[in-house]
């Protein structure tokens, strides 16, 4: 099972199936102006079906956006962790 469908679904909040849904549909469009199914028009499934045409159209973006948005905590950690230990060490002496 592939891990898009699951990352539009979560980030767009719909079902798992609308997600696979809206993927299959953006795979299927041959050119850029077709237009969008109804139940793509509004809400939610505007949101999964717009984020699985960026999705098919530049993959690589989304997934290093997507490990950005993971590396980013991860570095201000890395950052905030040894001056608080720093701090510590100059608080209570040691």
């Amino acid at each position: 099972m592939s891990l898009t469908p699951i990352l539009i679904a979560k980030l767009s909040r719909v079902d798992l199936d609308v997600a696979r849904r809206a993927l299959s549909t953006a795979n299927s469009q041959d050119r850029l102006d077709e237009s969008r199914p109804a139940e793509f028009s509004r809400g939610a499934g505007a949101r999964a079906y717009g984020m699985a045409l960026f999705i098919s159209r530049r993959p690589v973006h989304f997934y290093a956006g997507i490990s950005g948005l993971i590396l980013f905590p991860l570095y201000m950690l890395w950052q905030f962790v040894p001056g608080l230990v720093q701090w510590g060490m100059h608080a209570y002496g040691r």
